[in-house]
């Protein structure tokens, strides 16, 4: 599903999003939208009129809007876009700080191809490290159906590395042995083979190894 929405129709479709994950059996008021989007009541039933112009949005005059289908759809895949960007600025960047505000400036210019890109590279995560849940839906992920990452893999079998979260303690270990993308690995009881030499491996730097494996 490809609709061209804005900066600012993004962010309210998101923060609509936001509100019914807290409360499902909630209409979401237009009070409660304007202060988490910092603005006026009258901007936001300005944009929900223009949200529900486009069948994005169910709006109830004095009561406050839902998200239709297309809509909830829609949401989910911004939502999407910046919590990956969120992964890239704390997992592998090290950010301690804004990586929320900065994710949700970045993610209006995120095309479909490079969210995929940036998808595949974190190894496509289900939630980030605070719990939060990313969306799979119409999500592309059909080329790695025999993804795992090292420390799923089953002793004595081999796989090719695609990806790897560099972040944290991880990022001195993997460099160190030399791995990177296209590399065969072997798994074995501490760990992981290259080219004949088995690396021991904490259970975090094995975790962010990320293997394609054949059927």
């Amino acid at each position: 599903m490809n609709v061209d929405l804005s900066k600012g129709e993004e962010q309210y479709l998101k923060r609509v999003l936001e509100a019914f994950e807290e409360d499902p059996s909630e209409i979401v008021k237009t009070s409660d939208l304007a202060n988490r989007l910092e603005v006026s009541p009258a901007s936001v039933t300005e944009m929900l009129k223009k949200l529900a112009a486009r069948d994005l949005i169910t709006h109830i005059p004095y009561r406050g809007s839902r998200l239709t289908s297309q809509g909830f759809i829609l949401a989910n895949k911004v939502k999407r876009r910046q919590l990956l960007i969120e992964i890239l600025l704390t997992d592998v960047a090290g950010m301690t700080s804004n990586a929320r505000k900065l994710a949700a400036n970045f993610e209006h210019h995120l095309d479909q191809e490079s969210e995929y890109e940036l998808d595949r590279a974190l190894g496509f995560p289900s939630e980030t490290l605070d719990g939060r849940k990313i969306s799979d839906i119409e999500r592309r992920k059909s080329d790695i159906q025999n993804a795992n990452n090292a420390n799923d893999m089953a002793i004595g079998t081999e796989g090719i590395v695609y990806s790897m979260k560099l972040s944290g303690s991880s990022l001195g270990v993997l460099s160190t042995i030399g791995i990177q993308i296209g590399s065969t690995v072997k798994r074995t009881e501490t760990g992981i083979k290259i080219d004949g030499i088995e690396y021991s491996l904490d259970i975090n730097t094995m975790s962010s190894i990320m293997v394609l494996q054949g059927d």
